[in-house]
């Protein structure tokens, strides 16, 4: 670390300098304006953001498709297809496996009156994009799920037999804010009350199977390690029918998958008995699941930009379950390493209009990959949207000191969107870029003091 008392006597200057985006990624020759004033002064963000340049780099602004994110055990399992007029199409479904809770016991040589219902109750946690009708399907899964396994985006699991949505209760149009009322055996009105959920009425053979083994005495039915480690029933895929909505149409249902009220539950009477009995299958902390997303941009200018990085100068982009923003910076190698950095701020300004339905995500993180491909989080990039300077304002001090100095290399920056929900939910984010026709563009500024 430089020791600042022994410098006191040394020649100081100081530089403002704003790194404006252009077209090219080549590095010009610079030119530094002293000054005798600045020394290690604090600027404020918007003297920052306001700021001149006295050196000028060109950078690069462009979007990378990041698919080794893992989508298994998220906050939220996300399922529904969505047609974003500025993305295109995302189309997710989730694979689960269901457990008993404990051991399921029924009176030794019951048998079996009738099936009243079975229900697929799923807990809102919220949605992007449109509350549109959807005709959703679940499948039984013929392979197995692990909970140590790492699943991705783009992992499938093969199914069997028919859907198993009774086709009464396909077709819906989500509410997720309504609470649902259902009848009680137990409620002195004669409803529960519960909070918003998705709820699929299933065939009443897969509820006969479940009722009829369990009276046998199958073994899954003694526990829940039992219940999984048998493989009886290996889990299911919740998706939609409706794989390629109209422009603008459709949204991604966020899903609380580890919440009491998301189970497959059967309702059945046993012969000569006339209280309603049930019993549940549910998603716990012993089970696994992940979401899959399958993403097409065609037609859309961000395709163009992965097609080709040159392309990203007007706009850039980050979306969940796929796209990082990516920003070069190749001026930064000629900062002298005998500089002391003061202040540096990285502007990031966006495309949105208030009160479009496609709202940007609230929430960045900045990485560098390392030379082993790994992850590193810039430290302190985690940032919120400002409203007021709409766009994020990233400090990052730490991290150009460290590249000026020679402690790291100068990579690639990425813009990771939502980064603590990246595989739970549909967010997304268009930058402007440094060609962008908007008035306010992306700028990198950095004060320094550069010592002999």
């Amino acid at each position: 670390m430089m020791n600042l008392k022994k410098l006191t006597n040394n020649w100081r200057k100081a530089t403002l300098l704003s790194a404006c985006f252009v077209l090219t990624v080549s590095v010009l020759p610079s030119c530094k304006k002293k000054s005798s004033s600045l020394g290690t002064q604090v600027l404020s963000v918007d003297e920052l953001l306001k700021a001149g340049g006295v050196d000028t780099f060109k950078l690069k602004t462009y979007t990378i498709d990041e698919d080794s994110i893992p989508t298994d055990n998220q906050t939220y399992g996300t399922l529904g297809a969505c047609h974003d007029p500025k993305f295109g199409i995302m189309n997710n479904s989730v694979y689960t496996q269901l457990s008993i809770e404990g051991k399921v016991t029924l009176p030794t040589g019951a048998a079996l009156q009738q099936i009243d219902s079975v229900v697929l109750s799923l807990s809102y946690g919220g949605y992007y994009g449109k509350l549109s009708p959807q005709t959703f399907e679940v499948y039984e899964l013929d392979d197995t799920l692990s909970i140590s396994s790492m699943y991705f985006r783009n992992n499938t699991k093969p199914v069997t037999g028919s859907d198993l949505v009774d086709p009464s209760s396909a077709t819906q149009t989500p509410n997720t804010t309504a609470e649902v009322l259902v009848h009680s055996n137990t409620s002195s009105s004669g409803y529960d009350t519960l909070n918003p959920q998705l709820r699929l009425k299933l065939v009443n053979s897969l509820g006969q199977r479940f009722v009829e083994d369990a009276i046998a005495g199958n073994v899954a039915f003694n526990s829940t390690s039992e219940f999984l480690s048998s493989n009886y029933f290996k889990g299911i895929r919740i998706s939609v029918a409706n794989a390629n909505p109209g422009p603008g149409s459709g949204g991604i249902l966020y899903l609380k998958m580890g919440n009491q009220e998301t189970k497959l539950t059967v309702y059945f009477h046993l012969s000569g008995e006339t209280d309603q009995r049930s019993f549940s299958l549910r998603l716990n902390g012993s089970s696994a699941y992940f979401n899959h997303s399958d993403i097409d941009h065609s037609g859309y200018h961000v395709a163009d930009v992965l097609a080709n990085p040159d392309n990203g100068q007007s706009n850039f982009y980050a979306q969940c379950f796929g796209l990082w923003g990516a920003i070069d910076v190749p001026g930064l190698a000629n900062l002298s390493k005998k500089s002391l950095i003061n202040n540096a701020l990285l502007y990031l300004p966006i495309a949105y209009q208030t009160g479009n339905v496609y709202s940007p995500s609230q929430t960045i993180t900045l990485v560098y990959k390392d030379d082993d491909g790994n992850n590193i989080v810039i430290q302190g990039s985690a940032t919120t949207y400002d409203n007021n300077q709409k766009g994020f304002i990233i400090n990052l001090r730490s991290y150009i000191q460290d590249v000026a100095s020679g402690k790291l290399p100068n990579k690639t920056i990425y813009v990771i969107p939502s980064p603590d929900l990246f595989s739970s939910t549909a967010e997304r984010l268009i930058f402007n870029g440094p060609s962008t026709s908007y008035k306010t563009k992306p700028k990198l500024v950095i004060k320094y003091t550069e010592f002999n």
